[in-house]
C-alpha cells in the first residue's frame, strides 16, 4: 500500500465521525424546523373557527411564526425560501389587522371587519400549508370548519358570567334581588 493511500485512509478515519455528527445536526435542525412549522398548522386549523381564534392555543401558535418562519440564519442574516416570506407577510398583514380596534358601535363596519379577518387569516394558513408541502384549496381553509353551535353559545355564556362578575367584585354592579313572598308565621 502506498504512503499516500495510508494517510488518506487515516485522515479519512479521522474525520468521518466529526462529518457524520454534523450531517446528523443538519438534519436535526431541518426536522426540527418543519415539526415546529407543522405543529404551528394544526394548531391553528384546529382552533380556525371564529369561536376559537380568542383560545390560548391560537394566539400561541400565531405568536410562533416569527420564530418558525424565520429562516436560516447566515452569517447575520435571514434567508428565508420564497414560501417563509410569504408565511411572513400574511403573518404581517393579518397582525396588523388584528391590531386595530374593533368597531363596536356600528354593526356594518363589525361585520367588515370580520370578512377582512377571515380572509387574511385564510390567506396566513394557505401561505403555511403551501410551505410545509400540504395542497390544501383556500375554500377547503375557509368553510371545512365543525363548530358546534354549542360552544359558542357556551363561550358567549361564560363571557357574560365574567363581565358580571367582575363588575360586581369592581363596585361597577349589584346583585339583584326580588321578593316574591315573604312567608307567613303561623302559631300552633
Amino acid at each position: 500500500m502506498s504512503l499516500m493511500l495510508s494517510i488518506t485512509m487515516v485522515i479519512v478515519t479521522l474525520i468521518s465521525p466529526v462529518v457524520a455528527v454534523q450531517v446528523q445536526k443538519f438534519i436535526k435542525r431541518y426536522t426540527d424546523r418543519k415539526t415546529l412549522k407543522i405543529d404551528i398548522f394544526k394548531q391553528l386549523m384546529a382552533t380556525r373557527s371564529q369561536n376559537a381564534r380568542l383560545s390560548n392555543e391560537h394566539v400561541r401558535a400565531l405568536n410562533m411564526i416569527d420564530i418558525a418562519f424565520y429562516g436560516r440564519v447566515r452569517k447575520g442574516q435571514a434567508k428565508r425560501s420564497k414560501a417563509e416570506s410569504q408565511v411572513i407577510s400574511a403573518w404581517k398583514l393579518y397582525f396588523s389587522h388584528l391590531n386595530t380596534t374593533y368597531p363596536n358601535n356600528d354593526n356594518a363596519s363589525g361585520l367588515i371587519w370580520n370578512q377582512n379577518s377571515n380572509n387574511l387569516f385564510v390567506d396566513l394558513l394557505s401561505a403555511i400549508a403551501k410551505d410545509i408541502g400540504y395542497d390544501f384549496e383556500r375554500v377547503q381553509l375557509q368553510t371545512a370548519i365543525y363548530s358546534p353551535i354549542a360552544h359558542g353559545e357556551i363561550e358567549n355564556d361564560q363571557l357574560k358570567i365574567r363581565k358580571g362578575l367582575a363588575s360586581i367584585f369592581s363596585d361597577d354592579g349589584a346583585i339583584k334581588m326580588e321578593i316574591v313572598g315573604i312567608p307567613s308565621r303561623t302559631e300552633s
